[in-house]
């Protein structure tokens, strides 16, 4: 009877999330590839690590939301002047986000805001630089809701950093909505 009364509890409470599913809070985390350019002939740098990020977004209308974050980009390293180097840089972003749902469990989105961003530069282990600021970011993705609570995103984040000549990252995570 107790298997029965559990079954049927967690029956209504997915049936209540995907039944508010448009509108609400929902957080997330997503894990990609993450690649930092530079082509100043003094700091030529292009490479990529692992990135991560971790953000939370509220819906507040079927097609609008907002949504605030932190994205670290990992530590990328590269040959810099031929000794090693590495730029660790991670920052805190807010978004407006547009959403397009092309059915019941798919949607499409595209986001403008700004990243609050922090960058050390580090050539053969010395600090040769630390820099932030806050700029534009622009991204776009789709998510797939695999039931009304929890969902999977696809994305890529574009940073218009400016002592960087490229900063973006494309990930893939998973979403829960409350």
């Amino acid at each position: 009877m107790k298997t029965i009364t559990c079954a049927v509890l967690i029956a209504i409470l997915l049936a209540a999330g995907n039944a508010y599913a448009d509108n609400g809070l929902s957080v997330g985390a997503s894990i990609g590839y993450a690649n930092i350019k530079n082509d100043d002939p003094a700091f030529d740098f292009d490479a990529n690590d692992t990135g991560y990020k971790f953000f939370a977004n509220y819906s507040f209308a079927n097609y609008l939301a907002f949504e605030g974050g932190f994205v670290d980009f990992g530590e990328p390293t590269d040959d810099v002047l031929g000794f090693p180097g590495k730029i660790d840089a991670q920052g805190w972003t807010l978004y407006g986000v547009g959403r397009l749902p092309l059915s019941d469990s798919v949607e499409v989105f595209g986001k403008a805001g700004v990243i609050s961003w922090d960058a050390d530069s580090i050539v053969d282990g010395v600090l040769v630089g630390a820099d932030d600021g806050d700029d534009l970011a622009l991204g776009f993705g789709a998510s797939w809701n695999t039931n009304g609570t929890l969902g999977l995103r696809a994305e890529y984040e574009w940073f218009d950093i400016p002592d960087a000549d490229n900063v973006w990252m494309a990930s893939i995570g998973f979403v829960l909505r409350f």
